[in-house]
């Protein structure tokens, strides 16, 4: 499959996590998140690549220190917030267990940059 349908995929499956209330969406939410409950609450974030470099660190921070997995993908934040059913830009978002969040990231896995 390439890259362009594995994201595709990817973002409909976490649409299908935000309607079940299994998506975190934003950096500050996901940094709460993170703190709050590590991973057992938080299953994967995943990042855009182009998330500004305040950004990427300090989700990179939140989640090596929780141990909870990173995913950076090289996507548009704007595809990934209209997918999401958003109005804006999003370039992170954490999946919490709600809805088939093993398979965006099992997706995630195959189109992370780092």
């Amino acid at each position: 499959m390439e890259n362009a349908q594995i994201l595709t995929k990817l973002l409909s499956l976490a649409g299908l996590c935000r309607r079940a209330g299994g998506v975190v969406p934003g950096a500050d939410s996901v940094i709460s998140q993170v703190q709050r409950g590590g991973k057992a609450k938080t299953k994967c974030v995943i990042m855009s690549s182009r998330a500004t470099d305040r950004t990427k660190k300090q989700i990179t921070d939140k989640c090596r220190s929780a141990e909870v997995a990173l995913y950076v993908i090289d996507a548009d934040p704007y595809d990934m917030g209209e997918k999401l059913g958003l109005k804006s830009s999003l370039a992170v978002f954490a999946l919490t267990g709600k809805g088939p969040w093993a398979g965006a990231a099992e997706l995630a896995e195959q189109l992370k940059v780092n």
